[in-house]
């Protein structure tokens, strides 16, 4: 399966992990829609699967076999339902043995499947998992057992909302009440009669009244100072004129404390109604600083303005009524410009449900948080964290929205690039070639990469839960856990050193190691990373340099006096090049001129005893170019000038002149690179030797593969012998049987051919074949 796959999707899989069913005890509601399923379909295992990138997990199940069952989920390789997911759509199989895409999936041999029935469980236009019935034997799904399946579905899927809504609406419950622990302005809450129902412990420190004697207390008896008691109620609660507004500005009083201390306070206060009965709720301030420094107060109140966060007030038509600063700076619209009109169409809102699913949850419940797409006024897109919260209007004849959207753009562009970050290091710290782990603060591999494994003779999978200690030297183990104490106490972030790691065959391995602490945001250690390298080969070489180093100290005098004795050698070789191209040259042309004149004699006697002379001079020639050609590639690289040769008419010309009758198989327009003379040369070489030691030559072939076309000289002689084939083409290098046949041969004529190829970017080689013969082969490169 592809990765573009919505298998792989992440907003999907955050999805799922959010339903919150992936890690917790089965949930009954589920139970029961997979008993009924299993009852109505006769089948023997039912199951809620839900689909992440690497597994399914059953959040309800019947009868599975363990150990399946006892673990709830199997990786990816044991899933049908994963296709579900993958095409948002039902699966049907009568007999997964026979289906091309499933018969290789292991939950065949391993969990028994053999039919399958799976349906989405779709929520939030996202397909979560699957609904599946199971049969251990092939079976035709009826339409009617499917149309229940598809049921059932649908009412998984509700089940899954509504344990979703619960945890959420739990969260939002104990939010609440963190937010009213963690403020720092006293909140407190009183019914009609002014009995206190609640009070957070800022309202504790402002005004000394624990928590427990406020509760039940009238507020008059607690914070009211003598004469305030009408402001207070007036505050709070406010004469009925009408309007029905229950959210009043802020109103600032006298309070005292329990000291008897009278000092101002800012209250807000919102009246909500439980039945008949009203309850306000109010934040209270003390605004001593701000009456003492208005300065302070004007720089607080420049700083609450130039919040980040937008705040807007609308009616729910999308009408705005207020348009705070922090929204003038994320949507780049003055207030004066937006006062009155549409936000859905001034900012192209984009919804993630659709605006009448979010109106009516508003209705239902009086809050929607979500994410919405939004576009500034010189048309940027922003991403909106968003957060409304429904209440009355002014006139209580209708509702208004408080609408507060922060910008996660940045942030939602960070989570993609740490998406890629981290798929580029899972590529990167399992294909790396040096070994890597990363281990916990208890010493246990968390993940290891394949080189590491290979280094100590383990899988990778094999080394997840192992101990680092008990695969290190115990020579070696004192020492590093004194530089791990340093990583700890912060003496260093990381630190560098050899040392032996424990093989699984028992041996020990030399390795450099590299180890970092990783902190978090709080500077906590979280985990070890580490970085193995093997040196064993390296201390073996950096031994062996050592005494490389001192038998070359002594053998420096030595090679002193044999570079004398060198240079005399090579002054000779070339006097012996001189001679050989001049001195023994010129007379040879002579022989060689005079004997084929003499070989068209009319007396056959003759013209055959020339014929013997010529042969014999050519060989002599042949051995004279042969000794200047290996000395001049001993002073110098041999330097070739290659041309384009049409391989099929070139060997047949060399046949032809080898004088001898070989048929030659090459295909039709191959060409090579290569130095013509130099092609001709080793044909002939390889020709000229299988006269000699095989009887003649019986075949020349051509074959062509990656690149290079292979010439092939075969002969049925009695094949090279075992002791000479591993120097065949060595200096010098002749078999001990070879003038047998004829002529003994010199030894030179292999090694130059050998070094020709090479000089023309190809090579040559040599094969016994059986049950007698040799092939000798060139390799040169194709002309393309």
């Amino acid at each position: 399966m592809s990765e573009s796959s919505s298998v792989f999707d992440e907003q999907r899989i955050r999805a799922v992990e959010g339903t919150g069913l992936l890690h917790r005890p089965s949930v009954p509601g589920l139970d029961r829609l997979t008993r009924l399923a299993a009852r109505l379909l006769n089948a023997p295992v039912v199951l809620v699967s839900l689909v992440t990138g690497e597994r399914q997990v059953f959040v309800s199940q019947l009868g599975l076999p363990q150990p399946w069952s006892e673990a709830g989920e199997t990786a990816l390789t044991h899933s049908f339902c994963q296709h579900v997911v993958d095409n948002d759509a039902p699966l049907v199989i009568s007999d997964a043995r026979e289906d091309s895409v499933l018969r290789s999936n292991l939950a065949i041999p391993d969990l028994g499947v053999i039919s399958y029935a799976g349906m989405p469980i779709r929520l939030d236009d996202s397909t979560y998992g699957s609904f599946c019935a199971i049969d251990g034997e092939p079976r035709e799904w009826t339409r009617q057992e499917l149309d229940i399946l598809e049921d059932l579905a649908a009412a998984v899927a509700s089940e899954i909302a509504l344990e979703r809504a619960a945890r959420e609406a739990q969260e939002s419950s104990s939010t609440f009440r963190a937010i009213l622990t963690a403020t720092n302005d006293a909140y407190l809450s009183v019914d009609y009669d002014g009995v206190v129902l609640e009070w957070n412990p800022a309202a504790e420190r402002l005004f000394g009244f624990d928590r427990d004697v406020a509760i039940g207390s009238r507020l008059a008896e607690l914070i009211i100072p003598a004469g305030e008691q009408n402001a207070f109620t007036d505050t709070l609660f406010p004469p009925d004129d009408g309007s029905g507004s229950p959210l009043h500005e802020r109103v600032e009083l006298l309070a005292i404390d329990r000291q008897g201390r009278t000092f101002p306070v800012e209250i807000s206060a919102q009246v909500t109604r439980t039945g008949v009965r009203p309850i306000c709720h109010a934040f209270v301030h003390d605004i001593s600083a701000r009456r003492a420094g208005q300065d302070e107060l004007r720089r607080q109140a420049e700083l609450i303005d130039a919040a980040p966060a937008a705040i807007i007030v609308r009616d729910m038509d999308g009408t705005i009524r207020s348009w705070n600063r922090g929204a003038e700076e994320m949507y780049a619209w003055p207030a004066q410009a937006v006062i009155g009109r549409n936000i859905h169409r001034l900012l192209n809102t984009g919804f993630p449900k659709g605006l009448p699913e979010i109106e009516s949850q508003l209705l239902s419940t009086g809050r929607w948080q979500g994410e919405l797409r939004h576009r500034r006024s010189d048309g940027t897109p922003v991403v909106a964290l968003s957060q409304h919260v429904l209440r009355s209007t002014a006139d209580g004849t209708g509702h208004e929205v408080i609408e507060t959207n922060t910008d996660i753009t940045e942030r939602r562009h960070a989570e993609e690039r740490l998406g890629a970050s981290e798929r580029q290091f899972r590529v990167q710290f399992h294909q790396a070639t040096i070994g890597q782990t990363i281990v916990g603060l208890d010493g246990r591999y968390i993940r290891v990469n394949d080189a590491y494994a290979r280094m100590l003779g383990y899988s990778s999978d094999q080394m997840i839960g192992m101990s680092n200690a008990e695969l290190t030297h115990p020579d070696d183990v004192h020492r590093a856990t004194r530089q791990l104490a340093g990583l700890y106490s912060g003496e260093y972030d990381s630190y560098e050193h050899t040392k032996r790691l424990l093989h699984r065959a028992g041996h020990s391995v030399d390795a450099q190691v590299g180890v970092r602490l990783v902190r978090d945001a709080q500077g906590q250690p979280l985990h070890l990373i580490g970085f193995f390298q093997d040196i064993t080969a390296q201390l073996v070489v950096q031994r062996e340099r050592d005494e490389a180093l001192a038998t070359l100290g002594r053998r420096n005098h030595q090679l002193e006096d044999t570079n004398h004795e060198l240079e005399g050698a090579n002054q000779l070789k070339i006097d012996l090049m001189g001679m050989l191209s001049h001195d023994i040259g010129a007379p040879l042309s002579t022989v060689l001129g005079y004997g084929e004149v003499l070989s068209e004699h009319e007396t056959p006697q003759v013209g055959e005893a020339a014929t013997k002379i010529v042969k014999a001079a050519q060989r002599i020639d042949q051995l004279r170019l042969n000794v200047l050609e290996m000395c001049s590639q001993n002073t110098s690289k041999l330097q070739v000038s290659r041309a384009v040769v049409q391989l099929r008419r070139a060997l047949r010309e060399v046949v032809e002149a080898s004088e001898q009758t070989v048929p030659v198989t090459c295909p039709e327009h191959v060409a090579v690179l290569v130095n013509p003379e130099h092609l001709q040369q080793i044909v002939t070489n390889f020709l000229t030797n299988a006269k000699k030691y095989g009887g003649g030559a019986t075949a020349v072939t051509v074959t062509t593969e990656s690149g290079f076309a292979t010439i092939g000289v075969h002969d049925a002689g009695p094949g090279v012998p075992e002791d000479v084939r591993a120097h065949l083409f060595d200096r010098y290098t002749r078999a001990a049987d070879a003038g047998k046949g004829g002529t003994a041969g010199h030894g030179l004529g292999l090694h130059i051919v050998a070094s020709l190829a090479e000089a023309n970017g190809g090579s040559v080689g040599h094969r016994d074949t059986r049950p007698q013969g040799s092939v000798f082969t060139l390799s040169l490169e194709l002309a393309h």
